[in-house]
C-alpha cells in the first residue's frame, strides 16, 4: 500500500465492499478506485491470491458475512482535508450548508449515504486537493 501511495482508509473499506469473485478475477471497477491504485503494484495479483486463501481459513464464513463484518469497522466516510477546506470556504461566505452536511454524514460514517455520495465524499479526492497545505495551527 505504501509503494502505490494507496489511500489506506478507502482501500480497507473497498475490500469490505468488493466480492471475492471480483477480486479473484482481478475485475476491479472504477467505484473501487483505491483498490485500482493498489492494483498497479507488481505484486498485487500475488497478494490477492494470499488474501483469498486467508479468507478460506474462516470456515463457514460466507462472502456476504465477511463484507458485512468488514463494513462495520471500516468507515466509508472520514473527514478529509479537502472536505473541510470546501466547508470552510463556504462558511467564510456565510454558507454553512456543507458544515452541516459533513456533521450529519460523519455521525454515521459506516453507512452508505445518498447525500454523501452526491457530494462525492467517497470518490477519489479532487485534483485541487493535492495543493492543500495544512499546518498544526490550522
Amino acid at each position: 500500500m505504501e509503494d502505490t501511495k494507496a489511500d489506506f482508509t478507502m482501500t480497507f473499506r473497498q475490500l469490505s465492499e468488493i466480492t471475492e469473485n471480483q477480486l479473484k478475477e482481478l475485475h476491479i471497477s472504477e467505484e473501487f478506485w483505491a483498490l485500482q491504485d493498489l492494483g498497479k503494484h507488481k505484486l498485487f495479483s500475488e497478494w490477492v491470491t494470499m488474501y483469498l486463501l486467508r479468507l478460506k481459513c474462516n470456515k463457514g464464513d460466507s462472502d456476504t458475512k465477511r463484507r458485512t463484518r468488514m463494513t462495520t469497522v471500516n468507515p466509508k466516510y472520514v473527514l478529509r482535508n479537502w472536505m473541510a477546506e470546501s466547508a470552510v470556504q463556504k462558511a467564510n461566505m456565510n454558507d454553512f450548508s456543507e458544515v452541516h452536511l459533513l456533521q450529519q454524514i460523519l455521525q454515521n460514517p459506516f453507512q452508505k449515504q445518498q447525500a454523501a455520495e452526491k457530494a462525492g465524499y467517497s470518490l477519489r479526492p479532487p485534483a485541487w486537493a493535492k495543493d492543500l497545505k495544512v499546518s498544526c495551527s490550522s
